[in-house]
């Protein structure tokens, strides 16, 4: 199972690369195609005139008079009308590759240079422009319009609209190439089809050998992906609409109904067809485990079930609804609701509570009261439109924390977000949210969701479907539980808190080890504190990661706190422990926990990924 975890892995990344090259080939491409291709040869300007003479009225000095090593070869060849020797003594196989050469005046035998002045001659007989030509330029290699060259050139920058250079032979004065911004976009493009990203002026390189390599392994990955799916019975071919019924139990209500669905679809789709929700997070992209059914039939087990559902679960046969098929079963067990309904809810308060949190109340519009469990939340439609980066009713005490923030707005789409219930259901006829906005900052958009139901004013309404309940407290009441949260990921918390104590009467011992950057910060601090002087049972611990010099409390993050805490605690062992709060936060929380030797089926997860 290690290797084909690898083997996935290295075909998503193979896939990734891959894909972005075959992006790169489509788009240049298509340049190719459309380019205008006189342009783009740099040669629109250029006049090919030709360096030859005759020998006729010339008294040639006899070649082996001249006094030099002795060269490969000699030509004759014509500069301005004059004739001269070019000695080479050393060259490459193609022109561009480095070369030793001189030139002789093939009437009185002496070495010859060429001149600035020649060179401006010859280059201004090679343009057919308006440009005016500046000062010739003898540039040594490497080239950025020529990579390949190898040999010294004169350079001929011309005052043109389309930044021409004309690029001559060091020793010859033979014009070797114009170059113009049509040129170069082209010389661009045929790097990226190329790959030539290493400017090697060519297509035989390492990078490309080593992409054929990688498509070739691509394709390795693949078919051992698709044999592995296959043998475990995950690679399945549906075709048609044919309709599955399955027989499903409520557990929470102990209740079966006969549902039909789409073969193809997944468990997930199928029972949400007939208005059945499991709860997710991810929208069924096997991320957050959350939609977890109980099979009646042997499933083969997934890569996100291993991640998200303990080895007890997966051998009881508990599977996420997001991996299989409808098609698959014939029986399962959910614990969940039957038609979910959708609610219209009436926003009846609004204010900031922290900086960045605001306390949204809402009030059925149909006057209704919803029961629920604590730790519930509920699923919000926000409409497409346009939000505001930051808020427009912050109060001053906070507005020293929004400096940073820009002010203006953002269009989005319409979107679906989660919250959880800040309070538990006979608390109030309110339903309480915490909606932490979620700012804006280097490019990125604000929150779509945060920053839409934080702008919602008493009177406007929202539809919302729930509530959820998924993370909640369990049925044993002898258990003491430890909650451990930061930030907004209180509010499931307070919910369960509150109700253990006042809807429960729980007696036995409860704490809360709650972290916030600042003293701003904290949640219903003053709340909990009172809480805890009215119930021994309770323990408030909070602690700032950033606290002011007047702050008597713990400082640094839970899990600093959380440790020597359990070190103290040796009954802990029996505890349930509630988590919510930023993954990373959790994931170590977590780590601490079971390396206290506390089993994995006591800790119970409230994801933030909502």
């Amino acid at each position: 199972m290690r290797l084909f975890k690898l083997n996935t892995t290295i075909h998503k990344w193979l896939s990734l690369f891959v894909g972005l090259q075959l992006l790169i080939w489509l788009g240049t491409g298509l340049y190719f195609n459309l380019m205008d291709h006189s342009k783009a040869s740099g040669n629109e300007l250029r006049v090919h005139s030709h360096h030859e003479g005759s020998i006729t009225g010339f008294d040639l000095f006899p070649i082996k008079d001249i006094t030099s090593n002795a060269p490969q070869e000699v030509n004759l060849i014509w500069v301005l009308h004059q004739p001269y020797y070019h000695f080479v003594f050393d060259k490459g196989q193609h022109s561009y590759q480095e070369r030793h050469s001189k030139l002789f005046d093939a009437v009185t035998g002496k070495p010859f240079n060429l001149s600035e002045e020649q060179v401006l001659t010859l280059a201004k007989n090679s343009y057919s422009g308006q440009g005016k030509l500046t000062t010739p330029v003898l540039s040594q290699p490497p080239f950025s319009d020529h990579v390949r060259q190898q040999n010294p050139m004169w350079q001929v920058a011309v005052e043109d609209e389309n930044n021409t250079t004309i690029y001559l032979d060091s020793i010859t004065g033979q014009v070797l190439r114009h170059a113009n911004d049509d040129f170069r976009l082209k010389d661009l493009m045929m790097k990226l089809h190329f790959m030539d990203y290493g400017n090697s002026g060519g297509f035989n390189h390492w990078l490309i050998i080593a992409f054929a390599f990688a498509t070739l392994f691509l394709s390795i990955t693949g078919v051992t992906w698709l044999i592995q799916q296959y043998r475990s019975g995950l690679l399945k071919l549906g075709w048609g609409t044919n309709r599955q019924k399955v027989a499903v139990t409520f557990s929470n209500e102990n209740t079966i109904t006969d549902i039909s669905a789409v073969g193809r679809s997944t468990v997930l789709e199928g029972l949400a067809s007939s208005h059945v929700y499991l709860p997710s997070g991810c929208g069924g992209g096997g991320t957050c485990g959350k939609c977890v059914f109980l099979s009646s039939t042997k499933l083969p087990i997934t890569l996100s079930e291993q991640e998200h559902l303990s080895q007890e679960q997966l051998k009881e046969g508990y599977r996420l609804g997001c991996q299989h098929r409808f098609s698959e079963i014939s029986s399962i067990e959910v614990n969940t609701d039957r038609n979910i309904e959708n609610h219209e809810l009436v926003v009846v308060a609004t204010n900031f509570i922290t900086p960045f949190i605001k306390e949204v109340k809402f009030k059925l519009k149909s006057g209704k009261q919803l029961a629920f469990k604590a730790g519930a939340y509920m699923q919000f439609d926000v409409p497409a439109g346009m939000n505001s980066l930051r808020p427009d009713d912050m109060p001053e005490c906070y507005e020293k924390y929004w400096d940073s923030y820009y002010h203006g707005k953002f269009s989005h789409n319409g979107v679906t977000r989660h919250y959880s219930l800040v309070n538990f259901d006979e608390e109030s006829d309110e339903l309480m949210f915490n909606i932490r906005w979620q700012t804006a900052k280097n490019g990125f958009k604000a929150g779509i969701g945060s920053s839409y139901l934080g702008s919602l004013q008493v009177g406007e309404t929202i539809t919302a479907r729930g509530p959820f309940s998924d993370f909640y407290a369990t049925s044993n009441k002898k258990v003491s539980r430890v909650f451990i949260g930061a930030g907004s990921g209180l509010a499931p918390l307070r919910s369960i808190i509150f109700e253990q104590l006042k809807k429960h009467k729980d007696k036995s011992g409860l704490t809360l080890i709650y972290g916030a950057r600042t003293e701003d910060d904290l949640l219903y601090h003053n709340e909990l504190k009172s809480l805890s002087e009215k119930h021994k049972n309770f323990s408030y611990i909070p602690t700032l990661s950033n606290p002011s010099e007047e702050w008597q409390g713990h400082s640094g993050y839970v899990q600093k706190v959380l440790l020597p805490y359990m070190n103290q605690k040796s009954e802990l062992h029996l505890a349930e422990f509630y988590l919510c709060g930023p993954e990373a936060m959790m994931s170590e929380v977590e780590k601490i926990i079971i390396d206290a030797g506390i089993p994995s089926n006591q800790i119970f997860k409230d994801k933030f990924s909502r």
